[in-house]
């Protein structure tokens, strides 16, 4: 019997060193390569050793499923009306807006082109933080082409008027 448990030892002892010595192996051909990596890599990097997909409609699709029997569009309005809802009885809120005037004429050069402004709504990184608007970046690069022209609408309107609102 006590053969059979320094046997148990030994073999458990090998296997406890075979494993620490495959787990060094991994760090150093996995983990160490992605210090030279940019942070945005080696994020994703990280997401892929441990099974987490990067970017997946899955999640959506899934829930329409059970839902909504797969259909999206129904389940995007069902999750807009409930969005809706939570807010219902909130008294709206005050029309009277605090308003900058210019009184100067607005020269042709400053009006914004939409090509420009989807230009930089494209170039934005999708991984960067969402600046004070609240609006992921991802979304201002993914819908630029949506975004840019009533951005622009807005933009050039409260430019020719010479109004900025402050809220």
């Amino acid at each position: 019997m006590s053969g059979d448990l320094s046997q148990t030892k030994i073999l458990r002892n090998k296997v406890n060193r075979a494993a620490s010595k495959l787990m060094y192996d991994f760090y150093q051909t996995q983990i160490a390569a992605m210090h030279e990596s940019g942070s945005h890599d080696w994020w994703k990097h990280m997401k892929t050793i441990m099974g987490l997909k990067t970017k997946s409609n899955s999640c959506m699709q899934g829930l329409a499923n059970k839902t909504t029997d797969g259909d999206c569009g129904l389940l995007a309005n069902t999750m807009n009306d409930f969005f809706v809802s939570v807010s219902d009885h909130l008294p709206r809120l005050n029309k009277s807006r605090k308003v900058f005037t210019v009184n100067e004429e607005l020269p042709d050069q400053s009006v914004i082109s939409v090509c420009t402004t989807f230009k930089a709504l494209e170039s934005v990184k999708a991984n960067k933080a969402t600046g004070p608007d609240n609006i992921p970046a991802w979304v201002l690069r993914n819908h630029a082409n949506v975004l840019a022209p009533p951005l622009i609408a807005f933009s050039n309107n409260s430019l020719g008027e010479g109004v900025l609102l402050l809220e």
